[in-house]
């Protein structure tokens, strides 16, 4: 694709200098410091089905870099603004992002499929690439990938299924789409159903049945510790998330079928009786095409909180690092568990209490990355990390989002 008559310039890169994006403010708990402005060129359309952006810094400022950010949710192509290009550029990266080519509730059609998003990214790193090197007359020295969320599972299967495209990424709480184990259908379905048990919402529950619902949501993935937090996923993510995923992946189930609405919420919503277990076959089949596989092929760097009451740490993180292990791949993967991270920071806003933000550490894990890829210096050990000084030793002067 030659793009280059339709880059627009502009003065400023970053979004000090436009119009705030509820999709990106939605993410964040506090914005990343703005200490510059970048001027370069922005180009915004369709690649693929997906609608996309690219922004080029001035040459003058081109690290030689380009990062492609893998996009969170069902979100558009600017939600990552605050999470990531405003980082990025600053630091002189070219930067892309796309909505995965199904934005807002496309899933709800059984026709569409997150398999589009693999294609569609693909196609954006290429075009990405290319557009850059016309620019700047001289190839990307460097292509990275990283991602939140559903982006997170894009930069991991990216890394599987593309390699040769990328440099090496870092993801932050990547969903993981895998028929064995505990995915979003298996153990959303349990939040959805016992947790009204649990805080006893119809108020006639015993505390026998109390205390079986609060045991069902632990082995579920819920840390006992982000108990606090369950009643805001309860209302806001929980059920939408069923219902759309639900809905996408295994249509022939009756209340799936039932268009969104706020009434799906709730104990009497029927989204609390979905038989995930029986219909475990059915929904193998359907997910097998999009799973991960654990195979990259390129250095992965992963951060995820352990109170991620949406991804539970225990069957998204840790379980996409077995899968690596399991393929061979172990020294080319890092698993950062922090300590006290939830999963949609945008929620802090209102009550962060004891919950610890993963942003600067994921910020931290780009710095990583570079040094691993750019100059062998190996990054820090998987593991625990409690707090950002602990991890980000001698960095936190270089973090934005500290």
């Amino acid at each position: 694709m030659y793009l280059l008559p339709y880059l627009q310039k502009v003065a400023d890169l970053t979004t000090k200098s436009h119009s705030d994006n509820s999709d990106a403010a939605a993410l964040v708990c506090k914005r990343p410091v703005i200490r510059k402005a970048i001027p370069g060129y922005v180009w915004t359309g369709h690649i693929g089905n997906a609608r996309a952006l690219i922004r080029l810094p001035e040459k003058s400022l081109w690290n030689g870099k380009l990062m492609i950010g893998g996009t969170a949710a069902v979100r558009t192509e600017y939600c990552l603004d605050f999470i990531l290009s405003d980082i990025v550029v600053q630091r002189g990266y070219a930067y892309a992002a796309s909505d995965k080519g199904t934005p807002g509730l496309s899933l709800r059609n059984p026709n569409r499929s997150m398999a589009e998003w693999v294609t569609n990214y693909e196609q954006l790193a290429r075009v990405a690439a290319e557009l850059a090197e016309q620019f700047y007359q001289v190839a990307p020295q460097r292509v990275y990938v990283s991602g939140i969320s559903n982006g997170g599972y894009i930069t991991r299967r990216l890394l599987e299924q593309c390699p040769q495209l990328f440099d090496g990424g870092v993801e932050w709480e990547g969903v993981l789409w895998a028929p064995e184990g505990r995915h979003f259908l298996t153990t959303i379905p349990e939040y959805v159903e016992s947790y009204p048990v649990y805080r006893n919402l119809r108020g006639d529950r015993g505390t026998d049945e109390r205390d079986t619902a609060f045991s069902k949501l632990l082995d579920a993935g819920l840390h006992p510790l982000s108990e606090p937090y369950w009643e805001l996923y309860y209302r806001a993510y929980w059920a939408l998330t069923l219902w759309l995923y639900g809905r996408n992946l295994d249509p022939e189930w009756e209340p799936f079928k039932t268009e969104w609405s706020d009434r799906l919420i709730g104990e009497t919503s029927p989204l609390t009786h979905y038989p995930w277990e029986d219909r475990r076959e059915y929904l193998d089949e359907r997910i097998r095409p999009l799973s991960n596989t654990g195979s990259i092929g390129k250095p992965l760097l992963s951060v995820a909180g352990n109170w991620d009451c949406l991804i539970p740490f225990k069957y998204h993180a840790e379980a996409y690092a077995n899968l690596v292990w399991g393929q061979g791949r172990g020294h080319l993967h890092r698993l950062y568990e922090i300590d006290r991270g939830n999963h949609v920071e945008g929620l802090y806003q209102g009550s962060k209490g004891d919950q610890q933000s993963v942003h600067p550490y994921y910020e931290a894990a780009i710095y990583y990355l570079e040094e691993w890829v750019e100059r062998n210096v190996m990054p820090p050990a998987s593991g625990l990390y409690k707090s950002v000084e602990a991890f980000a030793q001698g960095l936190t002067d270089n973090l934005l989002t500290y």
